[in-house]
């Protein structure tokens, strides 16, 4: 009996070490908290404005929320992105559920829903990043799919300073 009180302890501390050994971790990487979430793309008439007084583009992911691409790209790469001090102040982060009918407000401050608004830029896999510029006007070619990880945040990075050249040209 003595055996088995040991090997349950031995368990227990095991899956405490484990939990908080992989929080650490995931901090480390830059994870974001479970809690985190993207802003959700209800007026993006509002953004846009907000977007051409700071001079920022306004990145538009489009998510599912069965999808564990999707909740990759979220945790691991636009929360984090949205926090950082380098990039938080030079571009808009909002999300678009493409399953979904939520009613929002497209660029031109139309009714629609995050399914039509998705549908209407062809997306059709998900996860899917385009940058806009605060006319709704795509900077870019879409980033589609969770290319591959090691990459991933740099072309996230190019798509911005793409949208960023467009919002900032020099000489004006």
């Amino acid at each position: 009996m003595n055996n088995f009180k040991r090997w349950d302890c031995l368990i227990v501390a095991w899956a405490v070490f484990a939990t908080v050994f992989a929080s650490a971790f995931a901090s480390t990487l830059g994870a974001a908290p479970a809690t985190a979430q993207l802003l959700p793309a209800d007026n993006l008439a509002q953004a846009a404005t907000e977007a051409r007084t700071r001079r920022v583009p306004v990145l538009i992911a489009f998510m599912q929320q069965s999808c564990p691409y999707c909740a990759i790209a979220r945790r691991d790469y636009l929360i984090p992105l949205q926090t950082d001090p380098q990039w938080k102040n030079r571009v808009l982060i909002r999300e678009i559920d493409v399953d979904r009918s939520t009613e929002m407000r497209d660029f031109a401050g139309s009714a629609t829903t995050h399914r039509a608004f998705a549908r209407s830029h062809d997306v059709t896999r998900v996860p899917t990043l385009i940058v806009f510029d605060a006319d709704g006007k795509p900077v870019g070619q879409p980033i589609t799919g969770l290319l591959s990880e090691d990459f991933y945040r740099l072309y996230i990075e190019q798509a911005i300073e793409a949208g960023l050249t467009r919002m900032r040209p020099r000489g004006r």
